[in-house]
């Protein structure tokens, strides 16, 4: 069988959530099927590195799609041209993204929806684009898979798709993420936090991720005795005025640091010496640094909508994502509460074994050829 691959988020040093969940799947599904042909689709220059084992070639097309206008001339007149000449039986799209003009049976990973119940978090044309054209991705799509049951519902209800038509493969995580010895706390602290304790964000910098909350929320701490500083990891993905207000108005604003986008070991790292995830995203699909915190042995404070309470269960602490109060709060327990913080260790490093990219991959080849 041959199966061709949008592959343009397998990006060298730049993987975020749909990049790993690319990754660390096909790397898996080209092994588990040898006797397969895979073409991987690229958008710009690639590296070796995704190149997993010789039953896989790839191609770079032309334009590299980062704008809806790209995406269109990409997906509707590069990819599907790829796949009449190289005679593919099914595209696969870990992004989500489909062509309408190819014949060529199609499955996406439609992770989550949030640009149609937030359209107002994303620039206008690409929310306009999404909106446009996901429906009817999900209506020609043979089959979809998602990361979750609420997307799952979520895409059904809001599509009018059959919901046996759609497939969950829970993310899995990074098994580099570990609990800490002592001494690498240490220097946890010292390279992120100044040589303090610190709670930890980690993802991009947007309105849908509440970074202005949690500002909002660690200024509230800091007046109520919290001693802890505040590292933000990641980077601004649109412009977030919000978040620009949130921090010039910050009477602790000295205390919040901007490591930047990290690379996995130092991710490892800075997860591993945190007194807890601050989490309380307004919309996730998933929410994969929760189950990388858990496997950290780090606790975790999360809104408690859209997938997060299926994805943390009974191991995390929960507040609305507008309840600054209650977020304060739960930061302030765990860092005076030894007890509550060692339970939510616990409870979390359980948490983690019913998820893998081994159990993800599996589920991926199941919806694909059976």
């Amino acid at each position: 069988m041959r199966i061709a691959v949008n592959t343009r988020l397998l990006l060298s040093g730049k993987l975020d959530g749909i990049g790993w969940f690319s990754h660390e799947v096909l790397k898996r599904l080209v092994a588990m099927r040898p006797e397969d042909e895979f073409l991987f689709l690229f958008d710009r220059t690639f590296d070796d590195e995704f190149i997993y084992s010789d039953n896989v070639w790839a191609k770079e097309l032309f334009p590299q799609a980062r704008h809806p206008l790209l995406y269109r001339m990409y997906f509707e007149y590069s990819v599907p041209k790829a796949l009449k000449q190289w005679k593919a039986d099914l595209f696969f799209s870990p992004d989500g993204f489909l062509s309408t003009r190819t014949r060529v049976k199609q499955i996406p990973v439609i992770h989550d929806i949030n640009f149609e119940h937030r359209p107002q978090d994303l620039p206008k044309s690409y929310s306009s684009y999404y909106r446009s054209s996901f429906p009817e991705f999900a209506k020609r799509a043979d089959k979809i898979i998602t990361v979750s049951e609420f997307s799952a519902n979520d895409i059904s209800d809001t599509y009018g798709v059959d919901r046996s038509k759609i497939h969950v493969a829970h993310n899995g995580f990074n098994p580099a993420f570990r609990q800490l010895k002592p001494i690498e706390i240490t220097e946890a602290k010292a390279k992120y936090a100044r040589n303090a304790d610190y709670f930890l964000f980690v993802g991009n910098f947007s309105y849908r991720k509440n970074i202005h909350g949690i500002v909002k929320a660690y200024d509230q701490y800091k007046t109520s005795g919290g001693t802890s500083k505040l590292v933000l990891v990641g980077n601004p993905l649109w412009h977030y005025k919000e978040m620009d207000e949130a921090l010039a108005q910050s009477m602790y604003a000295e205390d919040i640091i901007f490591p930047g986008h990290l690379a996995i070991n130092d991710l490892v790292l800075a997860m591993g010496g945190a007194k807890a995830l601050l989490f309380p995203s307004y919309f996730e699909g998933f929410g994969i640094p929760i189950i990388e915190a858990f496997a950290a042995g780090t606790p975790v404070i999360c809104s408690d909508v859209t997938s997060i309470p299926e994805v943390a269960g009974d191991a995390a602490l929960y507040a609305g994502p507008e309840d600054i109060e209650q977020i304060s709060e739960h930061m302030l327990a765990i860092e005076k509460n030894i007890s509550l913080a060692e339970t939510l260790k616990k409870q979390g490093l359980q948490r983690k074994l019913n998820f893998s990219w081994d159990i993800t991959a599996n589920k991926v080849n199941d919806t694909l050829f059976f």
